[in-house]
């Protein structure tokens, strides 16, 4: 997923939803590349959905610009229910704030590397490590 942000407009956001994924056992690993890089970059937000539920937990987030190299992403989480995996990337206040996701895969069990995961059991945690303007 690519947003080009001289298109849009301040706020304007663009999803990539997962089909329905099976309930976890254990553990599971979503792995990801993403670019968030240019001056006044917006948010990229990873949402779960249970399956029947119309609310979408926040599970991972990035704001603003993180590096001109492309990052590697790890969110562990378990899911007693269908599901599916919301990226959400919103348009920052440059035009020169891309953002772009790639290469999505899950491994069962936990996240082998944990640097930069959140530690999430489809309930609510407020720890993001978010950078403040």
């Amino acid at each position: 997923m690519y947003i080009e942000a001289s298109n849009m407009i301040y706020g304007q956001k663009a999803q990539l939803i997962s089909r329905l994924l099976r309930k976890t056992f254990g553990h599971q690993c979503l792995i990801f590349f993403y670019h968030m890089y240019g001056r006044g970059t917006g948010l990229l937000n990873v949402y779960l959905k249970m399956h029947g539920s119309k609310k979408e937990i926040l599970i991972w987030r990035r704001r603003g610009e993180q590096s001109i190299s492309w990052l590697r992403g790890l969110i562990e989480y378990t899911c007693d229910k269908s599901h599916q995996i919301i990226f959400e990337a919103i348009r920052g206040i440059s035009i020169r704030s891309d953002i772009a996701i790639d290469d999505i895969s899950f491994q069962r069990g936990p996240c082998k590397e944990m640097e930069e995961t959140i530690l999430q059991s489809s309930g609510y945690s407020a720890d993001f490590n978010e950078i403040e303007y």
